[in-house]
């Protein structure tokens, strides 16, 4: 075959890769998405370049049996024998692209966040109470979604200084959470310590219920309270955790516990999704200290 025969031969084949590329039907190098099948299998996509057409099929929800399923401008809606359909349309922004009704809402979910991880994503609308995110994907990617990660860095597993700046610890208790007694309220806990500009340090102790304050105690604290603190958490072992962090993509309540010192050491243990059902360190131990200062347990 001469050269100029090949030629011709080429030049119809090279027009319809090009059609095929501008089309997004073919995706050229690595991570590049066409327009169709949003949310599979990918790590990123370009979610501005997203069509309707391309969000067609089933996506459950991570933190429920609420599933979507959608099939051209429709989105059809299912939580357990509840059905409801909505015609929906993309509304693109320069920062991002939204999933709404054409027509009014979606009842108790809000809008859906159409995200570069190839997920979909909404809060519930409750205006009396904690609200949950909707967290849709494929359900090939169900799963991974669920798997806890090991997140942990490397840092040091010793803590030199005993002098805090600063101390803060958040988790929430559901009434005999981590081993706690059920002396302690339920709610959202958050206790901080920071030395203040005097040299002093206060201390603020807060428990949240869904809708109200339980408890709320801001009092200064001495430096052998201080120290104290500091001790415990040496006796409990808890510098050998330094750097700990696991987590999933479940919508459930973290805990996180930071310390920094005067030495410029740190502190850092924290869990969030599945991964902070349990707790490697003893919350009881550290709330029975908090309890010598505040002498009450949210109930009193």
């Amino acid at each position: 075959m001469n050269m100029n025969r090949l030629a011709r031969l080429a030049r119809p084949l090279a027009m319809l890769v090009a059609v095929l590329l501008a089309s997004g039907a073919l995706c050229m190098g690595a991570g590049a998405q066409g327009n169709a099948g949003f949310g599979y299998g990918a790590e990123t996509f370009d979610v501005f370049g997203v069509e309707l057409e391309a969000l067609n099929g089933r996506w459950l929800d991570v933190n429920s049996d609420t599933t979507l399923a959608f099939e051209a401008d429709q989105m059809t809606v299912r939580t357990g024998s509840w059905t409801d359909v909505y015609p929906v349309h993309l509304e693109k922004t320069d920062y991002s692209v939204t999933i709404r009704a054409k027509t009014g809402d979606f009842g108790l979910m809000g809008d859906l966040s159409v995200n570069a991880d190839g997920s979909l994503t909404a809060y519930e609308m409750i205006l009396d109470g904690p609200s949950r995110q909707f967290r849709f994907v494929r359900e090939e990617r169900l799963a991974g979604e669920k798997e806890i990660r090991d997140l942990s860095k490397e840092a040091p597993k010793s803590i030199d200084s005993r002098e805090i700046r600063s101390f803060s610890l958040v988790f929430s208790n559901g009434i005999g959470s981590y081993g706690l007694d059920s002396d302690w309220a339920s709610g959202r806990y958050s206790w901080m310590i920071e030395r203040n500009d005097a040299g002093g340090y206060q201390m603020d102790f807060r428990i949240m219920g869904d809708s109200y304050i339980v408890m709320d105690y801001r009092e200064a604290v001495s430096d052998e309270y201080v120290k104290g603190l500091a001790d415990l958490i040496v006796r409990e072992e808890i510098p050998r955790l330094n750097g700990y962090y696991r987590a999933n993509n479940v919508d459930r309540d973290d805990y996180a516990l930071f310390i920094r010192y005067a030495s410029g050491e740190s502190l850092s243990v924290r869990a969030e999704g599945d991964a902070a059902l349990e707790c490697p360190f003893s919350i009881p131990a550290l709330l029975d200290y908090a309890w010598q200062a505040t002498g009450q347990k949210g109930w009193d």
